[in-house]
């Protein structure tokens, strides 16, 4: 016969595991999440940030493309040629044939602003040229001009260096130069694009919290909503109550479950509106992990508005525009100055009337020359550095202007959020009072002394100064998100 103890013992087992069994999926699907751990969540999977990544890197890739003006450049143009020339007399060929091909490889060096060729060229002509003829009492002298089919071949090395005007190849590098400070522009207002998707997700993701405290505090109310049911009827059972008290205590649950439906058919939409942005079902099962009734501690506002003046990625974008305007404007300066090219070529040739022959290269040429040129006035140049010095003055002004615009926008912040850390403890101060009031109530009523209507009347107000709570608490952390984006501390590359 066996134990009744130890039955007992294993059927207590047999539960556990049961209710183990049972609650296992719920227990292993309940996670949270914060507002940082879904921000990076959305960094590496929604589209947003890719797109506003490749931003960037396309600029980048077109500044790459300026330095394809170093590159080695090919060069060819054959050609060829029939004349009959028009004058006549000793030596003028009536025909001529020409056929020239000719190859070079040139490249553009920035250091020094100077262009180097080498450069090798072959030609043919053929022309039809009468001989000399001298008639004389013996016979006629025929003197021979000279070939009629000629080859020559010639390698040639040229050197041409700026000595005023793109010394130093500033202006080859200028479009180059200029560029960079394009993609740090865009990789700015990328950053700020993408800070302003995230203060759009973090609205939603503390709708999410107040909704799911709302919950919270509604699943509260109901429940001692029931509990004051129970005790209602059990006073009735006893005659200590008339009826009426019953089914007030019966419509106050039906109203704390009607609150509790609709705030849980509210955030079920705003968790499905997350978890849809995110791309993760997952959200559907987590709660947010967040502190609503946490307060922050910012800095006074002087160290803020010091802050934010260095800090603001739109500031600093407009800095460096400024900047490229300046780099600019040194660029069209730059082009006011007279150009001068110094050019050394020297190379070696040959010809022969056999084609094998051609290539013995024995005859020198040699070449140095100066090329000198300056518009009279150069006004394109002078009417170009005007008009960007101009308009770096006016980003100069528009600097200013916006500091003004963050310092009146950090000012109005936190003046709100410093009140409204005042509100959050006049509402723990409304809270605590509720609480005692209707302490104080369910006593009387117990005593007969009051009507259960004013009890739960008194319940009502204690749960909406707790909604009234969150609510503030909300606001609260809405303004502090709206401070942290203003101060570009949201996002970090």
């Amino acid at each position: 016969m066996l134990d009744n103890g130890k039955i007992k013992k294993e059927n207590n087992i047999f539960f556990l595991l049961l209710v183990f069994i049972f609650f296992m999926p719920v227990l292993l699907g309940a996670s949270t999440i914060t507002l940082p751990e879904l921000i990076e969540s959305l960094k590496k999977t929604h589209p947003f940030f890719t797109k506003e990544s490749l931003s960037p890197e396309i600029e980048r890739k077109s500044q790459e493309s300026h330095l394809g003006a170093q590159d080695w450049v090919v060069r060819s143009s054959p050609y060829y040629t029939y004349q009959e020339p028009v004058s006549s007399g000793l030596g003028i060929p009536s025909k001529l044939h020409n056929i020239v091909a000719n190859v070079a490889v040139e490249k553009t060096l920035w250091s020094t602003g100077g262009r180097f060729s080498l450069s090798w060229s072959t030609s043919y002509n053929d022309q039809t040229v009468a001989d000399i003829v001298i008639p004389m009492p013996t016979g006629d002298i025929v003197i021979p001009v000279g070939p009629s089919a000629f080859y020559t071949n010639k390698a040639y090395l040229t050197y041409t260096q700026p000595l005023l005007q793109n010394l130093g190849g500033k202006l080859d590098r200028l479009n180059y130069e200029l560029n960079a400070y394009t993609v740090d522009i865009i990789d700015l207002q990328a950053q700020e694009n993408e800070e302003g998707f995230i203060l759009d997700i973090a609205d939603i993701f503390l709708d999410w919290v107040l909704l799911t405290e709302q919950q919270r505090i509604a699943k509260e109310r109901l429940g001692l909503s029931k509990e004051q049911l129970g005790q209602v009827k059990r006073k009735h059972a006893a005659y200590l109550v008339d009826r009426v008290d019953v089914l007030r205590a019966e419509d106050a649950v039906r109203i704390a479950e009607q609150t509790l439906v609709l705030i849980g058919s509210q955030l079920e939409a705003k968790r499905a509106e997350l978890a849809v942005i995110a791309q993760t079902e997952q959200l559907y099962d987590d709660e947010p992990d967040f502190d609503i009734y946490r307060l922050d501690t910012l800095p006074e506002i002087d160290e803020a508005v010091a802050t934010i003046k260095e800090r603001s990625k739109i500031l600093n974008a407009l800095r460096i525009r400024r900047e490229q305007l300046v780099h600019l404007v040194s660029g069209y300066e730059e082009t006011e100055r007279p150009q001068l090219y110094l050019s050394i070529g020297a190379g070696l040739q040959g010809g022969h009337e056999e084609f094998s022959e051609s290539f013995e290269l024995d005859k020198p040429d040699v070449l140095i020359a100066l090329d000198f040129r300056y518009p009279l006035g150069n006004r394109k140049a002078r009417a170009d550095i005007l008009r960007s010095t101009l308009e770096a003055k006016q980003l100069t002004e528009d600097i200013r202007n916006i500091e003004l615009e963050f310092e009146a926008g950090i000012h109005n912040l936190l003046v709100l959020i410093k009140r409204m850390e005042e509100v959050l403890n006049l509402n723990e101060e409304q809270i605590a009072s509720a609480r005692a009031k209707t302490n104080e109530e369910i006593k009387l009523y117990n005593q007969g002394r009051n009507l259960l209507a004013i009890v739960i009347q008194s319940r009502d107000n204690e749960q909406q100064a707790k909604l009234t709570y969150a609510q503030n608490a909300a606001t609260y952390h809405k303004l502090i998100i709206q401070y942290r984006a203003l101060m570009d501390e949201l996002f970090i590359k």
